[in-house]
């Protein structure tokens, strides 16, 4: 071991002697010293190592006062690439050269804390493998792989071409269907807004009712003015007759038919005093009313998805209402609804002005804003919700 140590000291060579006085830990014989790159820190000052075993270690470089003799705190390092390990050993110093300030630095403890992290480093550098110390790899040179030369990429293939396709349009597809269901959300959950119930077609006019619950036994829908346009066979047994009041035309509702049973406050007629055509009435929310008041647009949404626009002509309360709700008369264009629509029901929806005043500009600025069908011909061909006797209505009333 000692012949393998040696430190050169201005082109000669001495061997390292030992020194009587330093301590025998009775470990040196077994373990040899080896080489590998570490330095030692005393004092502030860096030494450069020569050898090193598990018990002891040969350090030369030493321009200080004599250290023989003297028990030190000695800071191994060990350099490695981009970091460095640091371990700090009790020692005792043992001059070999003064010259070139050669020591023998004896571990005092060797068997204490640095003993699984200094045999760790010498067998891993021995066996050339990769050093770890907490976490952190070192990697000896002959380990360090060379960056392979990129090869040229190959033109996808038509599979390849057609999965990648493919998948964009799916992601297009679902990219449009999100959107698309984005907006008809808040189409239809802020800016428009569905009656609750359903509204119905009645005759602009004086309703003739049912005064208590009964049968009817006659109608005339000809009748001039002061002859019957029905009787009442009453549950109590009476018969009551309703004529017409004016020289004005007559319309039978669904429950003017000989035999039907009517409640109190049933429409069997109505007496048409003017040239408007039939309304639409409804009860909706006062919330609905009150946009409707301030110039919100009211539709009603035939079956084959085609919308009518109306007009609002009148907004009460409800009679014996929870004061919540209202009965909302609307109009429809002239010409819109016939005779045979009377009766019937239809949904409707509210949208409010602003966004109301967007859809009129948008459609406006559409290269196509005229219809294939007037209004009073679509409203004659839709299949209004319910049925009401239409034939017998158009027969009476022309």
């Amino acid at each position: 071991m000692l012949e393998e140590n040696r430190t050169d000291d201005a082109g000669n060579e001495q061997e390292i002697r030992l020194p009587p006085d330093l301590p025998d830990n009775g470990h040196d014989s077994d373990h040899p010293s080896i080489w590998m790159p570490f330095s030692v820190f005393i004092d502030g000052r860096e030494l450069e190592g020569v050898g090193i075993s598990l018990v002891a270690a040969y350090v030369g470089g030493w321009g200080g006062a004599d250290l023989a003799g003297r028990d030190l705190i000695a800071r191994f390092s060990f350099q490695f690439d981009g970091y460095s390990i640091v371990l700090p050993i009790e020692v005792r110093a043992g001059l070999e050269d003064r010259r070139s300030g050669a020591y023998k630095l004896v571990f005092l403890d060797p068997t204490g804390p640095h003993l699984a992290h200094l045999r760790y480093l010498m067998n891993a550098y021995l066996a050339g493998d990769l050093v770890q110390i907490n976490e952190v790899l070192r990697i000896p040179p002959e380990y360090k792989k060379k960056p392979k030369q990129l090869e040229p990429p190959r033109p996808p293939t038509v599979r390849e071409r057609f999965r990648k396709v493919f998948g964009l349009l799916w992601v297009g597809a679902l990219t449009v269907a999100l959107i698309a269901l984005t907006v008809w959300t808040i189409h239809y959950h802020i800016f428009v807004h569905k009656v609750p119930g359903l509204a119905t077609v009645t005759p602009a006019g004086l309703p003739l009712t049912a005064p208590e619950a009964g049968q009817i036994a006659y109608v005339d829908g000809q009748a001039p003015e002061g002859g019957v346009v029905f009787s009442l066979q009453s549950a109590r047994g009476g018969v009551l007759n309703f004529s017409n009041p004016c020289n004005c035309d007559i319309m039978l509702t669904s429950n003017g038919t000989v035999g039907a049973t009517v409640l109190p406050g049933t429409p069997i007629a109505y007496v048409k005093t003017g040239d408007a055509g039939p309304t639409i009435k409804v009860v909706m929310p006062d919330d609905l009313s009150k946009m409707l008041l301030f110039g919100a647009e009211a539709e009603a949404r035939l079956p084959d998805g085609q919308t009518l626009p109306l007009t609002v002509v009148d907004v009460k309360a409800e009679e014996g209402g929870s004061g919540s709700r209202s009965i909302v008369s609307l109009s429809a264009p002239s010409g819109a609804l016939g005779a045979s629509d009377i009766g019937k029901t239809v949904a409707l929806t509210v949208t409010s002005k602003p966004y109301a005043n967007l859809l009129t500009r948008i459609r406006a600025m559409l290269p196509f804003s005229g219809r294939a069908q007037s209004l009073s011909q679509r409203a004659n061909d839709w299949p209004l919700i319910g049925n009401a006797f239409a034939g017998t209505v158009e027969e009476h009333g022309q």
